[in-house]
């Protein structure tokens, strides 16, 4: 009977618990943030891969860029303020962020790569 009662107290202690962190806003279940790749290439050599990226309101991302390039690139989106500078050929540079507007929002290469560098623009699609 002892190690019932030891038992029982237990699960009522992890429940407890359970619903302590609950109810201040931590989950047992947590949602992981979400992380997007996006490739870096100049339009002639395949462009950002892929051109239209989706995410969803109010999450946090991870947005992780591989320049996989022999030239150097950019990446500006300006409807929400992101920007990373240059990203060297081989580099990889993350920005983190968490989209409040849903909508579309257009992103570019802000370093001239390539006689086509004005075509090198994207999408972020925020749901």
């Amino acid at each position: 009977m002892p190690r019932q009662t030891a038992v029982t107290a237990s699960l009522v202690t992890l429940i407890a618990m359970a619903a302590v962190l609950t109810t201040i806003g931590c989950s047992t279940s947590g949602k992981q943030p979400a992380t997007v790749e996006l490739l870096a290439r100049a339009p002639e050599r395949g462009n950002w891969s892929p051109q239209t990226l989706e995410v969803e309101q109010g999450e946090e991302v991870t947005l992780v860029i591989r320049n996989v390039d022999a030239v150097t690139h950019g990446f500006y989106l300006p409807g929400l303020d992101l920007t990373v500078g240059e990203i060297k050929a081989g580099d990889v540079r993350e920005i983190k962020f968490t989209p409040q507007v849903a909508g579309e929002y257009g992103f570019y290469c802000s370093v001239w790569c390539s006689d086509f560098h004005m075509h090198m623009r994207g999408k972020l699609v925020v749901k």
